[in-house]
């Protein structure tokens, strides 16, 4: 029979590295972090968390919908520029493939 903090550890230790997994496909690109996915990311948590306390506290934030459009846009223009660097300066031209001496 397993006890229960054994069972508890090994599923522990499924979700971690299941999470790990998840915030490196979130967060590396070419083996790399990358500093547009972070930011994206960053947008994306500032607002949950931002908004989680405004609702909790039952408080209003006269700016508010500046964050709002921030996060809901910033996050995916980040996301086009990071497509934009790179298509134009980490691949080769007309190709998938990855360009030599790029990051």
């Amino acid at each position: 029979m397993v006890s229960f903090p054994s069972k508890f550890f090994k599923i522990y230790k499924g979700v971690y590295k299941a999470m790990k997994h998840i915030l490196q496909m979130l967060l590396y690109e070419n083996g790399g972090l990358s500093l547009t996915r972070v930011i994206a990311l960053t947008f994306v948590l500032l607002f949950v968390f931002v908004t989680l306390f405004l609702v909790y506290f039952d408080m209003t934030w006269g700016h508010f919908e500046t964050l709002a459009a921030m996060a809901t846009g910033g996050g995916p223009a980040t996301q086009i520029a990071n497509k934009l660097i790179n298509s134009k300066y980490n691949s080769e031209l007309g190709s998938y493939k990855q360009r030599e001496g790029a990051e």
